[in-house]
């Protein structure tokens, strides 16, 4: 699979953060930039840094940056409990040649004392170093394998870089969709739910967290993009305060979250692996998407592969099931089936390819929960 970057020229985005007050003097040095930062009038905190011509991000790290890094004035912090993740936000801030920090947080309430130094060894050996700082959270309960890493860079430039890059990409992501796919794996493995039904044990609706109505009209303009289409309003807000007059048993509040229901969404997000930054999200949805009743009635057509079949054909085959054919009618509406007119009212049907392509991939994790 090719790897899709968004390229951004260095000298154009410090431009952009050029002042009347303070500049940034730029020297080219083969494949890299030497870059002074200059007061005009002023005195000020001396700055110099090599940096490369162009930086690359994949649209996969903007995402998991959106949904849980912070960026300040002077430093970017990458929080996050997946192997995946940290390495796809290292892979992205090694190309400054900056020195990295680290340090462990673990909710310890209730864990075995083995635990602190069990999760310090997995992150020291992944890796390949020696943490000196684990802060621990005596009043959560864990809800990680091997608690959370924090990654930090220290540097107010490559803060105010990282600010211009996150915001140039946003925009770039709502209008092209191969970006916006990669772009909603790294937002899903950050900010996404899977919600289960535990009456039928089958996904009932995917959420995106976000707090500000501003970050979920973003994240909708991506979905839309990738042609998942929304039914569902937001879930909004809700503050500690509104929580506690409401009776809610929890005092935290409630953030706000996108919502994506109905199984031809599951289905493309099946389909387009926007789930495999996390492992653990992926493996809980395969299993309750695969449980889904309409995926099952989506597996139990295969019975008609390479056949051509009429609609009484199909009918007896489902025992005069309406919604079954409903449902057939639904996938000849959504491109997996193929339709041949025999006359003025009747017509032959055909599984195609698109079908066949999409069964044995529901199969395969059928077969293979875990994968």
């Amino acid at each position: 699979m090719l790897r899709t970057y968004l390229n951004y020229d260095t000298k154009d985005l410090l431009k952009k953060l050029n002042s009347p007050k303070e500049f940034y003097e730029i020297t080219s040095k083969e494949s890299n930039l030497q870059v002074n930062k200059i007061y005009v009038g002023k005195r000020g905190r001396p700055l110099s840094i090599t940096l490369p011509k162009e930086i690359k991000i994949s649209p996969e790290t903007v995402g998991l940056i959106v949904g849980e890094g912070f960026i300040s004035d002077r430093h970017f912090v990458f929080a996050n409990s997946n192997e995946k993740a940290v390495t796809k936000v290292l892979g992205f801030l090694k190309q400054f040649n900056l020195p990295i920090k680290f340090y462990l947080e673990l909710s310890i309430k209730k864990q075995p004392k083995n635990f602190i130094n069990k999760s310090k060894k997995f992150w020291e050996k992944y890796l390949e170093i020696n943490l000196n700082k684990i802060r621990l959270r005596e009043e959560f309960y864990n809800i990680t394998r091997n608690g959370t890493i924090h990654v930090i860079l220290n540097n107010s430039l490559i803060a105010k870089l990282l600010k211009q890059i996150i915001k140039d990409s946003k925009k770039k992501i709502e209008n092209k969709r191969d970006l916006a796919i990669g772009y909603l794996r790294g937002i899903l493995a950050a900010e996404g739910n899977i919600n289960v039904k535990r009456t039928t044990n089958c996904i009932y609706m995917v959420r995106i967290s976000a707090s500000k109505q501003e970050e979920r009209d973003h994240y909708k303009k991506c979905l839309e993009r990738v042609g998942i289409k929304l039914y569902c309003k937001d879930m909004p807000t809700v503050s500690k305060q509104e929580a506690k007059e409401r009776g809610w048993k929890t005092t935290k509040g409630r953030a706000g979250a996108v919502i994506i229901s109905k199984w031809e969404n599951f289905l493309k997000i099946f389909l387009l692996d926007l789930l495999n930054l996390n492992k653990e999200k992926q493996v809980k949805f395969n299993q309750y998407f695969i449980n889904n009743k309409f995926t099952k009635q989506f597996l139990s057509l295969s019975n008609f592969i390479d056949k051509e079949f009429t609609m009484k054909q199909a009918q007896e085959y489902f025992n005069f099931s309406g919604r079954h054919i409903d449902r057939v009618l639904s996938l000849l509406k959504q491109g997996y089936i193929s339709r041949r007119k025999i006359n003025n009212i009747k017509f032959s049907y055909k599984l195609n390819n698109k079908y066949i392509l999409t069964y044995n991939k529901l199969k395969f994790i059928l077969n293979n929960p875990s994968d």
